[in-house]
């Protein structure tokens, strides 16, 4: 038979055990805040447009043990265009599609933003944007200075290659 003392210090030790799970399970659940300021260009493919800009990123990021990571926050440009999103980790980025409703009450898409995995990339398109800087195809895309940046780095951003 075990004696008492043995006993103990079994429970004991399951009790150190659980209460170690218990606090790594809600420090890696905490929120974390995230700022950040991407340089960033304003483009159009099919023109010669080009303009710096500056992204700003705020929000939190939610970790999950089961299921997909999400952000939620806002995302501005030339501190005039503004959305705020939520969006979940889709491979190696998170993407959400800006929402907003016509004259009938019907929900359609105004524009796309697209987000790194670790949260250093944007890519986003408007109508708000095109209308804006009156273009037919106008992208967002940072960290970039100009126009040739974007190609080969939004690639891996968006596709992993």
């Amino acid at each position: 038979m075990m004696s008492h003392r043995i006993k103990r210090k079994k429970y004991f030790c399951i009790f150190a055990i659980v209460i170690s799970c218990t606090v790594a399970t809600f420090y890696y659940h905490r929120d974390l805040p995230f700022h950040h300021n991407i340089e960033a260009v304003i483009y159009s493919p099919d023109m010669t447009f080009e303009k710096k800009t500056t992204v700003t990123l705020d929000g939190e990021k939610y970790k999950r043990l089961s299921g997909k990571h999400r952000i939620s926050g806002e995302i501005r440009v030339d501190e005039e265009l503004s959305y705020h999103f939520t969006a979940d980790l889709d491979g190696n980025q998170y993407v959400y599609m800006i929402p907003y409703y016509d004259e009938s009450g019907n929900q359609r898409t105004l524009g796309v933003i697209h987000i790194s995995k670790d949260l250093d990339q944007v890519w986003l398109s408007s109508s708000e944007l095109n209308s804006r800087y009156q273009l037919d195809d106008g992208y967002v895309y940072g960290p970039a200075s100009s126009k040739r940046d974007v190609g080969n780095s939004l690639t891996k951003m968006l596709y992993g290659e």
